[in-house]
């Protein structure tokens, strides 16, 4: 049965608008940021050169920019991701179908029918080829992502990070007992998956943007203290 993400897809609308939003202020902070650092690197070169001072002002705003936008968009992925994950519970919902593509598993289905035959016979199965089987139903629903690029790029995003959550659940899984019981993981992951990745995704982007927010004023003074110690 070919799955559907139209249902998702509404949400997701909504999960644009939230990146469209961060990605640009994202991009007006660190542009007066930049602007700023502009301002002050001139003014530090204006006496021994003004040229400099201008060239090294321009310099500091186009690292501003760029930096804003690898940053912006660094932050909308993930914000409109978590924001999908910890509102909308997306990430249950995409659980759901990336087991449903991977055997079929119907929760009101009886324990000796579920999944039919071929969940049945790998009710226990080898973490290798669990692996395997998970990474083809994340590639499948992926190809099935309609709408915006940046409705597919956050689609994208939500099932790898389902798909490394899973696989690290599976892993644990295995070490235990030796194989996968799919049924009872896909259960333990819908009521974890969400909050789980939040923590992760959340916790990744304070790294991102610390970096890049103490990372650009240290670039643009040794750019200033560099020129200067040149000059005289």
């Amino acid at each position: 049965m070919k799955i559907d993400l139209r249902a998702i897809g509404v949400h997701l609308a909504n999960l644009a608008w939230v990146a469209v939003r961060t990605f640009f202020d994202t991009m007006f902070v660190l542009t007066l940021a930049g602007a700023i650092l502009a301002g002050a690197s001139y003014y530090f070169l204006r006496e021994d050169n003004w040229a400099y001072g201008v060239l090294a002002a321009a310099v500091a705003l186009t690292e501003a920019v760029v930096t804003g936008i690898f940053l912006g968009s660094k932050r909308a992925i993930a914000l409109a991701a978590a924001h999908g994950l910890g509102a909308l519970r997306i990430g249950r919902s995409l659980v759901r179908l990336v087991f449903e593509r991977m055997l079929g598993i119907v929760d009101s289905q009886t324990k000796g029918e579920r999944g039919g035959r071929i969940a049945q016979t790998l009710e226990r199965i080898p973490l290798a080829k669990v692996e395997s089987i998970l990474n083809g139903a994340v590639v499948s629903l992926t190809g099935d992502a309609e709408g915006s690029w940046l409705r597919r790029k956050i689609q994208a995003y939500l099932l790898e990070a389902v798909r490394k959550y899973t696989l690290a659940r599976f892993r644990e899984e295995d070490a235990q007992h030796g194989g996968i019981d799919l049924l009872k993981v896909k259960h333990e992951l819908e009521e974890s998956v969400d909050n789980a990745l939040v923590q992760k995704v959340v916790g990744g982007l304070w790294i991102w943007t610390l970096l890049m927010l103490l990372g650009l004023p240290l670039t643009v003074a040794a750019q200033t203290y560099i020129l200067i110690a040149l000059l005289r």
